[in-house]
């Protein structure tokens, strides 16, 4: 039953009374939290995830070992807020960004990668930065590739690598581990960050505080649709970069304007810079990029729906098209992509990989799983977004599993501070690609 219908009811009920407005509040109260099932809103997520979420079948996690773990957690939950709180560590335990529990309160941590400017990984037993968002608080405040964070907020850091998931972790796996390090140096929806860091260029070691990476995530989403600019000895290399705009249809018009400035002003190659659009987007945005670069109508994605088969038996694949678009550019095209480049973004880079040949220069991407999907659970009050489509490069390799043509094990940021991806595209065109 919904908490709505119930305080209607009893307000009418109390119509013809004269009662203090107190008492009614808390007759209302105790009526919603007499409502309250634990065992019911847990099952209902459960549900949920088994039937609809097309990545429920795991080799990376023992999915009904984390699930029965988490329900015994669930079915100590007093109201509805701490079970919506367990529901979403427990998403948080499938190591996706695109699996997540809301709404949030402001002692959530961060959504990765998107209100992030860190990225993490351990490697032998330290918690070490992979990758810096370029112009983010983390970069001005020097840190780098190779740095390693001894303490978050007073926390030695692989214990603040537990943090996010709460009581339902168990023994955590290697994935897990290095994605509640990245959730924990990222840090929660409210307040700045203080880290211990040892450089690793100098072994100093040293305490920053950073703001809140939403800062900069918000800075990003203030930025122009597309940035442009030349670069190369030339400076005849255009570089194109959505600001984490692939949901904004704004965009398709202010690249198409971009690439035919470029084209004007006498462009020999173009950079497809994709390392920030972590947020994800839309297909028309997705198929309005990669349109420009390629003459003829072509695949560009593959989509599966495990769900329909769970209910069905009858499985559903697709393959998803892109056409051409004006202005077309026939140059050499390098695609960029990185940690913070996530959903529609990664889309675009197995898309231009796919549909135009486009040569491709990144690290691992941000891995968020599939085609997404948005779900209000009516037991827990909670909203679930999850990714109900698997998705695919055409040749039938998983999104996530994607390698670029040249692989970087940073893409954002070089440890001496530079654009270690555009320089290696420059590389490229130069002809110094091996």
């Amino acid at each position: 039953m919904r908490v709505g219908g119930t305080l209607a009811a009893l307000a009418l009920g109390l119509g013809g009374l004269s009662v203090q407005p107190v008492l009614a509040q808390d007759r209302a109260k105790e009526s919603t939290e007499a409502e309250f099932d634990a065992e019911a809103g847990w099952s209902e997520f459960e549900q949920l995830l088994r039937g609809k979420y097309a990545y429920i079948d795991r080799e990376d996690m023992d999915v009904d070992a984390q699930l029965a773990r988490t329900r015994a957690v669930a079915l100590e939950a007093k109201d509805r807020s701490e079970l919506r709180r367990i529901l979403h560590q427990t998403a948080l335990t499938f190591s996706d960004p695109h699996l997540i529990v809301g709404p949030f309160d402001d002692d959530d941590y961060n959504i990765v990668m998107t209100s992030s400017d860190l990225a993490m990984r351990v490697a032998d037993g330290r918690a070490v930065v992979a990758d810096v968002r370029r112009d983010s608080a983390a970069f001005e405040a020097g840190l780098r590739p190779g740095d390693e964070v001894i303490a978050v907020d007073g926390v030695q850091a692989l214990d603040a690598a537990l943090l996010p998931y709460g009581p339902v972790i168990g023994e955590p796996t290697p994935l897990q581990l290095d994605y509640g390090l990245t959730l924990a140096v990222n840090g929660k929806r409210a307040g700045e960050r203080s880290l211990v860091v040892r450089r690793v260029a100098s072994g100093e070691v040293v305490t920053v505080s950073l703001a809140n990476a939403r800062v900069f995530a918000r800075a990003v989403n203030e930025r122009d649709p597309v940035s442009f600019s030349f670069v190369g000895v030339d400076g005849t290399v255009a570089v194109l970069r959505p600001n984490n705009s692939l949901g904004n249809n704004d965009t398709i018009l202010a690249f198409d304007a971009a690439l035919e400035q470029a084209i004007a002003a006498g462009a020999t190659a173009v950079i497809l810079d994709m390392r920030e659009t972590p947020s994800g987007g839309n297909t028309e945005v997705a198929r309005s990029i990669i349109g420009h670069f390629t003459d003829e109508t072509t695949p560009y994605q593959m989509h599966r729906i495990p769900a329909f088969e769970r209910e069905f038996t009858v499985p559903r694949q697709f393959v998803e098209y892109v056409m051409p678009r004006q202005p077309q550019f026939t140059g050499p095209v390098v695609v960029l992509h990185g940690k913070w480049t996530g959903s529609m973004g990664e889309g675009i880079v197995i898309g231009m990989d796919a549909a135009t040949g486009a040569v491709s220069v990144g690290s691992d991407m941000g891995d968020l799983l599939g085609g997404l999907w948005n779900y209000d659970l009516e037991a827990s009050g909670a909203r679930v977004d999850l990714g109900g489509e698997a998705l695919f490069h055409v040749d039938g390799t998983p999104r996530e599993d994607f390698v670029a043509d040249y692989p970087l094990s940073a893409a954002s940021t070089a440890p001496d501070g530079s654009d270690p991806a555009v320089r290696r595209a420059l590389e490229i065109l130069a002809g110094e690609g091996e």
